[in-house]
């Protein structure tokens, strides 16, 4: 979902872009609700912003499911961590009214919030859940 092709050496012949195209049409023409997750372990704006693109949809058939894998020690560094808040809060605020997934018997929502440790008063913390 993050991969461009331009950033894809000319020798593998590949088109991430292209795949995403072809699986958004098949899933809009077998009415079933398309989920993907990223690939790379990338924290930079660029990846993001693909992501993003790749939820908007005129058609109705964007993200209903989205994975973010590689979470680790690198993603808590503060400028990925930041990136990462930013790029959630875009994703829920283009959200559409669609029907969750059966399987989500919860109703999960988005929710960024502030964590206070009792030593740390004054450090803000972000909580993604």
């Amino acid at each position: 979902m993050e991969m461009r092709d331009v950033e894809q050496p000319e020798q593998a012949n590949c088109s991430p872009e292209g795949l995403i195209r072809q699986v958004k049409m098949e899933t809009r023409n077998a009415k079933v609700q398309l989920a993907g997750e990223n690939a790379l372990e990338r924290y930079d704006a660029s990846a993001y912003a693909q992501v993003l693109e790749n939820n908007r949809s005129d058609s109705g058939n964007g993200l209903s499911v989205f994975t973010y894998l590689r979470m680790n020690k690198r993603l808590f560094e503060e400028k990925n961590w930041w990136q990462l808040v930013e790029f959630v809060i875009s994703m829920k605020e283009g959200e559409r009214s669609t029907r969750l997934s059966e399987c989500d018997s919860s109703g999960s929502d988005l929710y960024v919030g502030f964590i206070k440790g009792k030593n740390e008063s004054n450090r803000k913390e972000y909580i993604l859940v």
